[in-house]
């Protein structure tokens, strides 16, 4: 089989005016284009203060992935709107930013418990879990942070071999919107991105439920309910849509490719916008702006943009996950000015 086949109503040309000579294509671009802008100049007004306060890279730089995930969208869906066919093969590449922005709100509140990652172990060693009759579990929470970690980076890795194999067989024609055969396997893709994000979400509420009181003044549930919110929206608009797109085709005014991907594309567009401002009161720079900078390696606008792109924390998490446990010598050895811990208490 080779690449999916184009739908009717790919293009503008094949949908009628809905009023004028204005198509709903063309409606969808102009709000788009308005989301766009606005979500953009939002997104400067988050980032460039965090870049100018770079104090706590270790907590900024997942903090900046964090808010650059509506932008991500809001330009990925501008793009699917100009080009229809192309939508299939961006809007995994939206769905693989949200994982890796998801695995980084972990990595930030790991570094509000612990900020030093030669600390961790002695910490959640020392950290008290009793099973389920109360008997102490012996070292302590250890293991179950491990397992936390694991379930988070393998969840990255997972979903991004579902990422990758999704675009393949979009690309040799097994997976497409425009088969019945091919809707079916796009469905199973999305069920299974679902399951796997959902899980990994789980466990990162669990976490925060947990050690919660290590995250104080952190405003940590709100970060994981003005995101965690964002995500389970786009998470539950790709299964809807994924399930529709099987049983429409569309009219003369409002074409196939118009409600598959012109109305996903336009609410994520608005989302995008709303989210972005819902982030001015839980990611904001504020709390950076008095506090001294951490000993180490000072950080410029360009520097401290580097390093907020670098995927390195990432990178160095799954291998944590999936080698011999060494977060001593694997950890990210930036230094941080948050709250320290001496001793653990039991949670």
């Amino acid at each position: 089989m080779g690449k999916c086949p184009e739908a009717p109503g790919s293009s503008a040309t094949d949908a009628e005016p809905i009023t004028g000579s204005l198509t709903f294509k063309q409606l969808i671009i102009y709000i788009n284009y308005a989301c766009f802008a606005l979500t953009a100049i939002l997104w400067l007004g988050l980032a460039i203060p965090h870049l100018r306060r770079y104090k706590a890279p270790d907590e900024q730089r997942p903090i900046f992935r964090i808010i650059s995930t509506p932008v991500v969208f809001c330009t990925i869906a501008l793009i699917a709107v100009h080009a229809y066919n192309a939508a299939e093969y961006l809007d995994p590449i939206a769905s693989l930013y949200e994982a890796y922005a998801l695995a980084s709100l972990f990595l930030l509140y790991v570094h509000y418990v612990v900020p030093e990652a030669h600390n961790r172990d002695e910490f959640f060693h020392n950290l008290e879990s009793t099973t389920k009759d109360g008997r102490p579990v012996p070292g302590g929470s250890l293991r179950w942070f491990r397992r936390v970690w694991r379930t988070v980076f393998g969840f990255v890795v997972i979903y991004t071999i579902l990422i990758v194999v999704q675009e393949v067989l979009q690309a040799t024609g097994h997976a497409c919107a425009t088969t019945k055969k091919g809707k079916r396997g796009q469905i199973i893709l999305n069920v299974l991105q679902t399951i796997s994000m959902v899980y990994a979400l789980i466990a990162i509420l669990r976490f925060q439920r947990r050690l919660k009181k290590f995250m104080e003044g952190r405003r940590a549930i709100m970060k994981l309910i003005a995101f965690k919110l964002f995500v389970a929206i786009q998470v539950l608009q790709r299964f809807i849509f994924s399930i529709v797109s099987t049983r429409v085709s569309g009219n003369s005014k409002i074409t196939f490719r118009d409600i598959s991907v012109g109305l996903p594309a336009l609410l994520t567009s608005i989302e995008s916008l709303i989210f972005t401002i819902g982030f001015y009161f839980t990611f904001h720079s504020k709390e950076y702006q008095d506090g001294t900078a951490a000993p180490g390696k000072k950080y410029s606008g360009l520097r401290a943009l580097i390093h907020a792109l670098s995927p390195g924390d990432l990178i160095r998490g799954v291998l944590i996950a999936f080698t011999a446990w060494k977060p001593s010598g694997a950890g990210n050895r930036d230094h941080v000015s948050t709250v320290h811990h001496t001793t653990a208490k039991p949670v």
